[in-house]
């Protein structure tokens, strides 16, 4: 192919990559800041589309935009490509995707929202809740955080394949691998333990929990048999 040609063919491809861009506006309500648990976790388990993948790149679009939302707030149009481990709901072939997701921007924004938003980076592993959009994806909200982390350790393809969405996400959650970070895994295991206990049963997230009593890492068992006996997660 000739130079020019080629060049040519860069350019038109990246001018379509920015009108793409243009057409996306953030997803952020006020109101997303203030979703009890439970209601986040069920908003999500409607997505279209569940993935639990690792994070391979992380690319800022544009400069940061007052949110639709609320023009106090800054957002941060950002793709983020992740490597999938898990296709929990929806038809995704690909090994890898990216999708489109607006973060919370501290320098552009007058407020600070007060509660945990997500801010995506390399190395990151997570179930992400996406939809369609055009021929991409793109999370099914913004600014907040609508994922869950996944720190049980690496888990083939296909672990809990013919499970329901909501209990693939409970075995993900609470059934740690030979390299599950022990100390993230103890740190999340209450919400983790609520998490499954919402999206698939109470019975199952608490047969699970009693396999981790059993757990021959210390730190584990003995938190699950505190959050056995412990106060529920709150709703």
């Amino acid at each position: 192919m000739p130079v020019t040609k080629m060049m040519a063919g860069i350019a038109l491809a990246g001018l379509a990559g920015c009108t793409f861009a243009a057409e996306l506006r953030d997803q952020f309500r006020p109101a997303d800041c203030h979703l009890p648990f439970e209601q986040r976790l069920r908003i999500e388990i409607a997505a279209p589309i569940i993935v639990l993948g690792d994070v391979l790149q992380v690319s800022e679009i544009g400069e940061p935009q007052p949110s639709t939302g609320d023009r106090r707030v800054g957002t941060q149009l950002t793709r983020i490509k992740i490597h999938l481990d898990e296709v929990i709901k929806g038809a995704v072939s690909l090994n890898q995707i990216e999708f489109y997701y607006f973060a919370y921007s501290p320098a552009a924004s007058e407020v600070d929202l007060g509660v945990p938003r997500y801010l995506p980076a390399v190395g990151q592993r997570r179930i992400y809740f996406l939809k369609r959009f055009e021929a991409s994806y793109r999370s099914i909200g913004d600014v907040t955080d609508f994922t869950l982390r996944v720190s049980s350790g690496s888990h083939a393809r296909g672990f809990c394949s013919g499970e329901s969405p909501g209990c693939c996400i409970a075995d993900l959650l609470l059934i740690p691998q030979p390299d599950v970070d022990v100390k993230w895994f103890i740190a999340d295991l209450v919400q983790s333990e609520y998490a499954a206990e919402v999206l698939c049963s109470r019975p199952v997230a608490r047969a699970l929990m009693q396999k981790l009593v059993d757990y021959p890492e210390p730190g584990i068992s003995e938190r699950a048999r505190e959050t056995i006996g412990g106060t529920r997660f709150p709703r």
